[in-house]
C-alpha cells in the first residue's frame, strides 16, 4: 500500500506543515473561517478575534481585485490571432472579418462566465489568497468554478514554478457516492462514517494525469488524460524553491497582531473604567443601614447621611488607555493603507466609470508591487484555456487549429479591453476632423467602424464587406434608374414643349 495515492498525500503533508501554521494565525486573526484549526467540525465553535479591520481589509482589497480583474460589462479578455502566424500568412492585422467573429467568440465565452456565476468563487478565492497566501481552483466538466482551501491539498512544483503533481484529500458521506464507488468501499465502513476520496492530478508527457482513488483503489471512471489541467494551484506571492505561496496578511502579521492586542487591551481597560463601584468609610454612622439604604435608593431620591462617608471608586489609568488608543489608531492607519481602504478613485455606485476602473488598476498594480498582473494572469489564463477547451468540446464554440486563436488576459493598465479601441477611434476622429478631402481618402474607414463597434459589443451592426458590396452594388443601380427616369422626363417635357411651339 505504500505506492497508493493516500500514502503519497500522506508523505507530502509534512512540506506544507509550516505554510499551514501560517497560514491558520493569519486566519483567525482576520476571517476564522477561511481556515479553521485543526480539528475544527460543524459542532465547534470559532474563536472571534478581538477586532474587525483584518476582515474588512481582507474583503475590502479582494472586492478591488476582483472589481479590476472582472469589470461589469466589459470584457475581462480578448482573442487574438498570434502575430507570427500573421506574418506568415503574409498580412500585418486581422481582417475585419474575422475580428468579428474572434469579438463573437468573446461575447459567447463572456456570457458563460455570468450563467456559470464566476463572480462569487472569484472574490473567494482572493480572500483565501490573500489571508492564507493559497488557492486550489478546479473548473468542473459543467463549466462551473469550484475552490479548495490548503488544508485539502498538497502540490509539488519545479525549481521554474510549475505545477508537477497535486493531490486532494476530500471526504464525502456513503450515501451521497454513486453505486460503483460505494461497492468498492470495504465492509468496516459504516453508511454514517465519512470515507476519504483522494484526487491525484499529475504531469507527464502524455498531459495532465488525473484519477481518483478510495479505500486504496483507483476508481475507473476517474480515470482520464488532459492536455489542458483542470486545476489551479495558485499563489499570491512565490518564494523561489517553494511549493507554496505566502499571503498579503503574513506580511503585516505583526500589524494585525498588534492591532488585535491593543483592541484587547482598550475593552479591558474601557470595561474597568465603566464599573459603578460605591465605596462607604467602614466607621461611618449606620455603615450598614447607610449601604442598604443607598442600594435601595431610586434614582433621585433622597438619603441621609454624611456625603465624606460615601465614595466613587474611580479609574486611576486613564492615561494609559489614551497611550494604547494612540498607538491602535497609527496601526489601523497603516493596515488600511496598506490595504488600499482609505483609497477614494472608486465611488460609492452599482456604475463605474472606465476612467475610474483604469486608476484603480493603476493603484493595485503600484500598491501590490505587480501582483495583481501576476494573479489576474495565472488566475485567469488557465481559466479560460481549461474553458475554452470545454465548450469546444460541448459545441458552445467553434473548434480552432492549435496555436491559430490565443486569449490574452487584459490585466494592470490594459483592464479597460476593447473600451480604449472605442477611445482610440473617437480620437481619431477628431484629429481627422477639418483635414483637407484629399487626406481622407487614406484613411480605411470599415477599419475605424469595425474596431468601434466591436469595443461596443455591438458586432451584429457591422455589416460584413460582401454585404457592404451588395449594398453600394443596389444603391448605384437604384441610382442608374432615377438618372434614366429623370434623363427621360426631361427628354419628354423637352419634347412637348416643342410639339406646343409648333
Amino acid at each position: 500500500m505504500t505506492d497508493t495515492t493516500q500514502a503519497r498525500y500522506e508523505s507530502l503533508k509534512s512540506r506544507r506543515e509550516p505554510f499551514l501554521t501560517r497560514a491558520r494565525e493569519c486566519s483567525a486573526i482576520t476571517i476564522p473561517a477561511l481556515l479553521p484549526p485543526q480539528g475544527h467540525n460543524s459542532h465547534t465553535v470559532l474563536p472571534a478575534p478581538y477586532q474587525g479591520l483584518g476582515a474588512r481589509a481582507v474583503v475590502s482589497l479582494a472586492s478591488r481585485l476582483m472589481i479590476a480583474m472582472y469589470p461589469p460589462g466589459m470584457s475581462s479578455f480578448r482573442l487574438q490571432i498570434p502575430s507570427e502566424i500573421l506574418m506568415q500568412e503574409g498580412q500585418m492585422e486581422t481582417d475585419q472579418e474575422t475580428e468579428r467573429g474572434l469579438a463573437l467568440s468573446e461575447k459567447t465565452i463572456s456570457n458563460e462566465i455570468e450563467r456559470k456565476q464566476w463572480r462569487q468563487p472569484t472574490h473567494l478565492t482572493l480572500q483565501y489568497l490573500i489571508t492564507t497566501g493559497n488557492a486550489l481552483e478546479q473548473v468542473l466538466p459543467d463549466n462551473r468554478l469550484r475552490v479548495f482551501r490548503l488544508d485539502q491539498y498538497v502540490v509539488v512544483r519545479d525549481m521554474t514554478g510549475d505545477v508537477t503533481e497535486i493531490i486532494i484529500e476530500e471526504y464525502f458521506s456513503p450515501s451521497n457516492l454513486p453505486d460503483s464507488v460505494r461497492s468498492m468501499l470495504k465492509a468496516e465502513d459504516a453508511p454514517t462514517q465519512r470515507v476519504p476520496i483522494f484526487t491525484s492530478c499529475k504531469k507527464t508527457n502524455k498531459g495532465y494525469e488525473v484519477h481518483q482513488e478510495v479505500a486504496g483503489s483507483k476508481v475507473p471512471e476517474s480515470v482520464g488524460v488532459y492536455d489542458v489541467c483542470p486545476f489551479n494551484a495558485l499563489r499570491w506571492t512565490s518564494v523561489i524553491g517553494e511549493d507554496y505561496g505566502r499571503g498579503k496578511c503574513e506580511e503585516h502579521l505583526g500589524d494585525l497582531q498588534a492591532v488585535d492586542g491593543l483592541s484587547k487591551s482598550m475593552l479591558d481597560g474601557a470595561a474597568l473604567a465603566s464599573r459603578h463601584i460605591m465605596m462607604i468609610r467602614p466607621n461611618a454612622a449606620g455603615g450598614l443601614n447607610l449601604r442598604r439604604r443607598i442600594s435601595k435608593a431610586d434614582n433621585g431620591e433622597y438619603v441621609v447621611g454624611n456625603p465624606e462617608d460615601i465614595g466613587m471608586l474611580a479609574y486611576q489609568n486613564a492615561p494609559g488607555l489614551q497611550v494604547a488608543k494612540a498607538e491602535l489608531s497609527e496601526k489601523k492607519q497603516e493596515i488600511a493603507s496598506a490595504f488600499l481602504m482609505n483609497s477614494s478613485v472608486q465611488r460609492e455606485g452599482e456604475r463605474v466609470t472606465a476612467y475610474e476602473l483604469k486608476m484603480m488598476a493603476e493603484e493595485l498594480e503600484g500598491s501590490l508591487g505587480g501582483a495583481f498582473s501576476m494573479l489576474s494572469r495565472e488566475m485567469q489564463s488557465a481559466r479560460l484555456n481549461r474553458l475554452i477547451s470545454q465548450m469546444q468540446k460541448q459545441g458552445k464554440l467553434p473548434p480552432w487549429p492549435e496555436g491559430v486563436v490565443e486569449p490574452t488576459v487584459l490585466t494592470g493598465l490594459e483592464s479597460l479591453g476593447r473600451e480604449q479601441d472605442v477611445q482610440r477611434v473617437g480620437s481619431a476622429l477628431q484629429f481627422l476632423q477639418g483635414l483637407p478631402p484629399e487626406i481622407l481618402d487614406y484613411v480605411r474607414w470599415e477599419k475605424l467602424l469595425g474596431k468601434a463597434f466591436n469595443g461596443l459589443s455591438l458586432e451584429d451592426a457591422v455589416n460584413s464587406e460582401d454585404e457592404v458590396a451588395q449594398k453600394r452594388q443596389t444603391r448605384q443601380m437604384e441610382q442608374g434608374l432615377g438618372s434614366a427616369a429623370q434623363a427621360g422626363g426631361q427628354a419628354m417635357a423637352q419634347q412637348m414643349v416643342e410639339q406646343q411651339g409648333m
